[in-house]
């Protein structure tokens, strides 16, 4: 009779995540401060991102209103494509020409927003306004209501690879997004790619592939630039599996890119790259040449300060959500 009585308490719950299998965390509690709070420090250019003049006109309750209206008491595995549309014509993801830098298969996915914090030379989605805004948040609808009259689930979510659930809000909203930042990029751009990818550099089913690339602009982009990095996160290095510009993967990416009508070039260890995740990756068998000089104790301290500020801005906005 109690396990009887645990399986009926439990069945909506489990009724919630039947469509799914790749389960992550709920919707993030207190997701519309944080949302407003990332949203006034943005409109107000307290990042030092270049400041945009139509920063000042974003109406922040109201961009947030808009995040959600296409999910609220919506099944999170059929997202329509234009769910996000209005929240990303409020605040669309907006680069300087030259600087839009996409990446793909890079592990520990910060080493790109490492580059673009601490250089004006290169942006990536995390760092534009709808980016900043939704970065490292969970959120998904609730069919069958929450309590809190908000229609979002805030115990399970989908995670946004979910194979059962490919079209989950999450996944709906980067692949947006990241759209709209292709469609956007002026003059050259950039794409970094891990170079001891298993499979290979260049995934024919990654976001730059699908979504990224094919959405480029062959009259206003210049050249686009392939940024080729080791993997940091390894303990012994592995020459045997690493793909250089002139082979494997990448080599397709080029002719790929060639077909679209783009100049292309590619550039092994770059180093912008290298020279900041050295610091980060103090240890890596990578970073011998990197070890020593003044560019990486700068860079440390450049990291380690980064970290802190952000952590100290998100606590912060936590802090008076309930002030907002």
């Amino acid at each position: 009779m109690g396990i009887y009585t645990i399986f009926i308490y439990l069945s909506p719950m489990l009724a919630m995540t039947v469509a799914y299998i790749n389960t992550g965390p709920g919707t993030t509690s207190n997701i519309t401060d944080i949302l407003t709070g990332r949203c006034e420090e943005y409109r107000k250019c307290l990042l030092g991102e270049p400041c945009l003049p139509f920063y000042r006109n974003v109406k922040c309750r109201a961009a947030v209103e808009s995040f959600f209206k296409g999910i609220r008491n919506m099944d999170p595995c059929a997202t329509p494509d234009n769910a996000y549309d209005e929240f990303l014509n409020m605040v669309p993801p907006t680069t300087v020409r030259g600087t839009t830098m996409f990446w793909s298969g890079v592990m520990g996915n910060n080493i790109p927003q490492d580059v673009a914090q601490v250089t004006p030379e290169f942006s990536v989605l995390e760092e534009t306004f709808p980016g900043y805004m939704a970065g490292n948040l969970s959120w998904c609808g609730a069919t069958d209501g929450d309590g809190t009259g908000l229609g979002l689930n805030f115990t399970v979510c989908p995670t946004w690879t979910s194979e059962t659930c490919p079209n989950n809000t999450k996944a709906a909203f980067w692949a947006r997004a990241s759209k709209m930042l292709a469609t956007q990029a002026v003059g050259d751009v950039y794409v970094v790619l891990n170079a001891q990818r298993a499979g290979g550099a260049f995934n024919n089913g990654s976001i730059f592939a699908t979504i990224e690339a094919p959405n480029l602009n062959q009259d206003v982009v210049t050249n686009v630039a392939i940024y080729l990095i080791p993997d940091f996160q390894l303990a012994i290095p592995n020459e045997m599996y690493r793909e250089t510009c002139t082979n494997g993967s990448v080599l397709y990416l080029q002719n790929f890119l060639m077909n679209m009508n783009f100049n292309v070039t590619c550039e092994e260890n770059p180093k912008e790259i290298m020279w900041l995740q050295c610091a980060r990756f103090a240890n890596s068998p990578y970073c011998g040449p990197y070890a020593k000089g003044n560019p990486v104790v700068a860079a440390s301290i450049v990291v380690i300060l980064l970290q802190a500020f952000f952590a100290m801005s998100l606590s912060g906005w936590n802090t008076i959500s309930t002030t907002l």
